[in-house]
């Protein structure tokens, strides 16, 4: 996502902080519905509380030309009518009103008929969303965000060139930052850009561990010890008090998997054993919030993770054996396993070894794939003088030194 100057009208999803067509200061939007000349575009405009016999005024007024085809979605305007009808003199252009701002579902099926049925005209199509703000005094922002997810990524895949309107200044500023994430511009607006896009946040947080670390990080401290954040998510997890070997368990998988994926896109600092968020704790929770019910606990592993994780062939000599043991079907089985299998042949704690296994492979394709008992896995890895392979439900240590 950038912040965009005038020139920036070719995007795919603009947040867009000045006025609509037919209010005052309305030029950007105009320029963006009109171009350089509406009569080779399909226009679609929705919009709150207008109804469409005046947006079409509006239209006549601003820009005159008619698009080749003009669609107009009116939401929750006065006595409007919920259903299709056509806007006279011009009996081609139809609009349809909606009298429940809250049914988006209702909205979002109504759009993607206007795009389905004008993606065969090959003109490119216009979209102008009036607007994001009015949408929020309707909708709590949780819900106004996967709508909004859902429909900008409907508008990338047909390439539909849409700008969204917003007053920032109605809003907060957590509100806002997690809102622009989702669009390719944002016009008109001088605020903080986000530290992590919308995108990569909601995909890491699609782990439960890693929920659980932004969790924490909202709810109980903006900074902690690792120990303290697997203590306190191992209880989470479990029934009462962890034993040791639960907690060990976390903490194993915190330190090498989960904290330095999350230190990696800018969630968060690892300073040694000292875990900081670096993003605002409003918009930190609201990621969290949407996330909580419907991320999937395990992801089902692909070829890709197979192909990344596959390395090199194992040792022929197998005289130098140094370690051996075997690792299970659990979610944090391999992690666990591997990490203490190095700990013990360098006689360190496994919460403490260096490097951390997802500085040297995939370890979190690796887990996914071990998590399935009908897939074979298969990888080799140098590992600070030690030829470690997982084959099979076990692992060997060979010293390579």
């Amino acid at each position: 996502m950038t912040t965009a100057g005038d020139s920036s009208f070719d995007a795919g999803s603009t947040l867009l902080s000045t006025a609509a067509m037919g209010r005052e200061g309305d030029f950007d939007c105009v320029h963006r519905l009109s171009g350089d000349g509406a009569s080779d575009r399909n226009v679609l405009i929705v919009t709150y509380n207008r109804s469409p016999e005046v947006v079409l005024q509006q239209w006549r007024s601003r820009i005159g030309d008619e698009p080749t085809e003009l669609g107009i979605i009116a939401i929750g305007a006065g006595n409007a009518r919920t259903g299709t009808h056509r806007l006279e003199p011009h009996g081609d252009q139809n609009s349809v009103s909606l009298s429940n701002p809250a049914s988006l579902g209702r909205l979002e099926t109504t759009i993607r008929l206007y795009l389905d049925e004008w993606s065969a005209n090959d003109h490119p199509t216009v979209l102008c969303f009036d607007s994001v703000s009015t949408l929020l005094r309707h909708v709590d922002r949780t819900t106004a965000f996967r709508f909004l997810a859902t429909l900008t990524d409907h508008l990338r895949q047909l390439d539909v060139v849409a700008h969204f309107h917003i007053v920032p200044d109605a809003h907060d500023g957590s509100t806002v930052a997690m809102l622009r994430s989702l669009f390719d511009v944002v016009h008109g607006y001088e605020g903080t850009e986000p530290a992590v896009s919308a995108d990569v946040l909601l995909a890491l947080l699609g782990s439960p561990r890693r929920r659980r670390v932004c969790r924490y990080l909202c709810e109980v401290s903006d900074s902690a010890t690792v120990s303290g954040i697997a203590r306190q998510i191992a209880m989470w997890e479990g029934s009462g008090v962890p034993s040791e070997n639960e907690r060990e368990r976390v903490h194993v998988t915190l330190w090498h998997v989960h904290l330095p994926e999350l230190a990696e896109v800018g969630v968060l600092e690892l300073d040694g054993n000292v875990v900081s968020s670096l993003i605002d704790r409003d918009v930190l929770e609201r990621y969290v919030q949407l996330t909580a019910d419907d991320s999937p606990t395990e992801l089902f592993p692909s070829l890709s993770d197979s192909e990344r994780i596959r390395t090199n062939d194992p040792p022929e000599d197998e005289s130098d054996e140094a370690y051996w043991t075997v690792y299970g079907t659990a979610h944090d089985s391999i992690v666990v396993t591997l990490a203490r299998a190095l700990a013990n042949v360098r006689d360190v704690p496994p919460t403490e070894l260096q490097p951390v296994l997802s500085d040297v492979i995939d370890i979190d394709a690796l887990q996914r794939l071990a998590e399935h008992e009908d897939i074979s896995v298969y990888a080799t890895f140098q590992y600070e003088g030690y030829e470690v392979v997982v084959d099979s439900g076990e692992i060997k240590l060979y010293d390579s030194r």
